[in-house]
């Protein structure tokens, strides 16, 4: 399995949509075993998708994330984890043990936004460390304006 991460200043890119930078780290076991850097110089989510594609990507691990992007990158298969902050291996280390839900990960004001894509614990998503995630919010259904009926 592999997982991105688009990379600036030895910390997650604050946004994806505009990042010049990506860290592919290639995991065995659960454990990471090699890690590759690369240069994105693709514009537009479908050629950044496309990118992800090629690489083998199986998991996004970003900062924000435009909608179509998000929704782009989703229809090719590839896990997406947004709304991630920190520096890279305290991040990769976080994923490995499940706990990226935690507050110290979460991009600030990212944890409650509504209509926005959250990670939630679940039991269809497991991270590399073997913790269950979701990121469509689960509760409730939506109702008039996309909001969630907390029922």
């Amino acid at each position: 399995m592999k997982v991105a991460l688009p990379i600036r200043n030895g910390r997650v890119s604050p946004v994806f949509d505009v990042a010049c930078r990506l860290i592919v780290v290639a995991f065995e076991g659960g454990t990471p075993a090699e890690r590759s850097e690369f240069s994105i110089k693709e514009s537009g989510g479908d050629a950044r998708a496309i990118l992800l594609q090629e690489l083998g990507i199986s998991v996004l691990i970003c900062g924000a994330i435009s909608n179509q992007t998000a929704r782009i990158v989703e229809r090719r298969g590839i896990e997406l984890i947004p709304w991630i902050v920190g520096e890279i291996d305290d991040v990769i280390d976080a994923y490995c043990a499940g706990s990226l839900g935690s507050d110290g990960f979460i991009m600030p004001g990212c944890r409650h936004r509504h209509g926005r894509r959250k990670l939630f614990r679940s039991e269809n998503r497991r991270g590399a460390g073997g913790e269950n995630w979701r990121r469509d919010g689960g509760e409730g259904r939506r109702r008039a304006g996309g909001r969630r009926n907390e029922e």
